[in-house]
């Protein structure tokens, strides 16, 4: 009997049929440290593919304003706050030779993939100081759009903030696909900058059942 365990022990090295290690992946990254985690999510989002979607980096009248919108009302969160300089961006409208100004990250679900950026010049000029044109969906424009769990709070929250403008209350949009109709609860409304935000919660969608 000694003999017939060894033999099974050995087959289950040589041929790779050794009992499953645990797959609790959420108690492992439990136990790692933060700088780790980073590492493991760089491996997991980013390394490797020949092209990744980085991050949006929104050029903004005033931060604060934007942070109020965005981290306080949607809930992301600050990955990145720094001043700087860009004496580089000669295109820049009336490029004053040092471009001082604030970037700000913030993450969602993910610090690699679907980061904001917010970037404010702080020497601002008549365009940085003009009012914000309403989004008006057309060529040049752009949507930005966030997944929620409760569209009635977040919607609520997002509508509240000073210079948001809302387009769309919440309603029912229906969208076809192969495997039968998404159903999806939508509202849209602007950011401080005139940027068009949709804020959707899915109600089915038969792809993911």
């Amino acid at each position: 009997m000694r003999t017939l365990t060894i033999l099974i022990c050995s087959a289950f090295l040589l041929y790779g049929c050794a009992p499953a290690a645990s797959t609790d992946v959420s108690a492992d990254k439990a136990n790692l440290s933060k700088k780790e985690l980073s590492a493991l999510a760089w491996k997991e989002n980013v390394a490797g593919k020949p092209i990744v979607l980085r991050r949006t980096t929104l050029i903004v009248r005033d931060i604060e304003k934007s942070l109020a919108f965005y981290r306080d009302a949607l809930g992301m969160s600050v990955q990145y706050d720094q001043e700087l300089t860009s004496p580089g961006l000669t295109t820049r409208y009336k490029n004053d030779g040092t471009n001082r100004s604030r970037l700000v990250f913030l993450e969602a679900d993910n610090e690699f993939v679907g980061v904001l950026g917010l970037w404010q010049f702080l020497d601002p000029n008549d365009k940085d100081l003009a009012e914000p044109k309403v989004a008006d969906l057309t060529p040049g424009g752009l949507v930005f759009v966030f997944n929620t769990t409760d569209l009635e709070a977040t919607f609520a929250k997002a509508s509240k903030i000073p210079g948001t403008q809302i387009l769309e209350m919440p309603e029912i949009s229906r969208y076809p696909s192969e495997a039968g109709e998404i159903r999806t609860l939508v509202s849209m409304l602007t950011d401080p900058d005139g940027h068009a935000v949709e804020l959707n919660q899915v109600l089915f969608d038969p792809r993911r059942e």
